[in-house]
C-alpha cells in the first residue's frame, strides 16, 4: 500500500468517532434524555468515540493534510451542535423539598379548593390528567367508563374540543383550572372521580421526573404512614399532604428522591 493510500485510509477510519457524535448530536436536539439512554446503553462504542475524536481533533489540529483538515472542522461542528443546544435549550427551575414546602405552604389552600373545583366540574366516574408546558398542551388524558384517550403537545391541542366534551368540561372550567395551576405556581393535575378526596398536582419538571403534591381530603392512616416513611418516592409533609419525586420510568427511575435528602428534609419538618 502506498504512502498516500495509508493516509487516505487512516484519515478515513480517524473520521469514524466523529460521525457517532453527530448522530449523537442530532438524537440530543431531537431528545435529549432518549440520546443520554443510548449513549448509556452502547457505552463501548459512544465513550470509546468520545476518546478517540478527542485525541484526533488536538493530533490534526495542524492541518497537515485534508484529512486533517476534515477532522478539525467536522469536531469542531460537533462541539458547535452542542454549544448551541445547551444555550437555547429552556431553562429548567430547580426544585428539592424545601421549595416545595414553601409553595405549599402559600398555595394550599388554592390546592384543595382545586381537587372540589374539579369534583364539581367533571363528569361523574371521569379521570383526567391535564398537564401544561410553559403556555402550551404538554398533555391530556381523559378515562372513563368507556375507556380512555390520552394525546401530547400538538395533538392533545387539536383534539382539546373534543376531549373536554368527555370530560365534561366547558371552556370557562378549562380556562379556570389553567389559570387556578398557573396562581399556585404548578403546571399540572390529575384527579379521579372515583378516588374523589385526593388530587395530585404537579409542581415542578426536570429531565428525570416530576415533583408533584399528593393531597388527601383526610388523613393518612397509620399503615400508610409507615409506608410512606420506607418509601422514597414520598416525603411526608403532614398528614394531608406527601411530596412526590417521580422519576422517569425505564432504567433510569430514580427511585424517588435520594434518601439523604429524605433524611435530612425530616430532621428539620417533622410531619406528624
Amino acid at each position: 500500500m502506498t504512502e498516500k493510500a495509508r493516509t487516505t485510509l487512516f484519515g478515513i477510519l480517524k473520521l469514524i468517532p466523529f460521525a457517532i457524535i453527530t448522530a449523537l448530536d442530532v438524537l440530543i436536539w431531537y431528545d435529549d434524555y432518549f440520546a443520554f439512554v443510548i449513549a448509556f446503553a452502547l457505552f463501548w462504542l459512544t465513550y470509546p468515540a468520545l476518546i478517540l475524536a478527542f485525541v484526533f481533533f488536538f493530533t490534526s489540529i495542524r492541518c497537515r493534510n485534508k484529512w486533517e483538515l476534515a477532522t478539525v472542522i467536522w469536531g469542531a461542528v460537533d462541539v458547535l451542535l452542542i454549544v448551541v443546544f445547551f444555550l437555547t435549550r429552556p431553562t429548567v427551575e430547580r426544585c428539592d423539598p424545601d421549595i416545595m414546602a414553601a409553595n405549599y405552604e402559600k398555595h394550599h389552600t388554592e390546592m384543595e379548593e382545586l381537587r372540589e373545583y374539579l369534583h364539581e366540574a367533571l363528569e361523574d366516574s371521569c379521570e383526567i390528567k391535564l398537564f401544561f408546558e410553559g403556555e402550551q398542551m404538554e398533555q391530556f388524558y381523559v378515562g372513563n367508563y368507556y375507556g380512555s384517550d390520552n394525546y401530547y403537545k400538538g395533538e392533545a391541542q387539536s383534539r382539546l374540543d373534543s376531549m373536554m366534551a368527555v370530560a365534561g368540561l366547558s371552556q370557562e372550567e378549562y380556562a379556570s383550572v389553567e389559570q387556578r395551576l398557573e396562581s399556585m405556581h404548578c403546571n399540572g393535575v390529575t384527579y379521579n372521580q372515583y378516588t374523589p378526596d385526593r388530587i395530585n398536582i404537579r409542581f415542578r419538571s426536570d429531565r428525570w421526573g416530576d415533583y408533584q403534591y399528593n393531597i388527601d381530603a383526610y388523613p393518612i392512616t397509620d399503615k400508610e404512614k409507615e409506608n410512606v416513611m420506607k418509601n422514597n418516592l414520598f416525603i411526608p409533609y403532614n398528614e394531608y399532604c406527601m411530596f412526590v419525586y417521580d422519576g422517569s420510568a425505564g432504567a433510569f427511575d430514580s427511585g424517588g428522591f435520594s434518601e439523604s435528602e429524605k433524611r435530612r428534609f425530616l430532621r428539620k419538618h417533622k410531619p406528624w
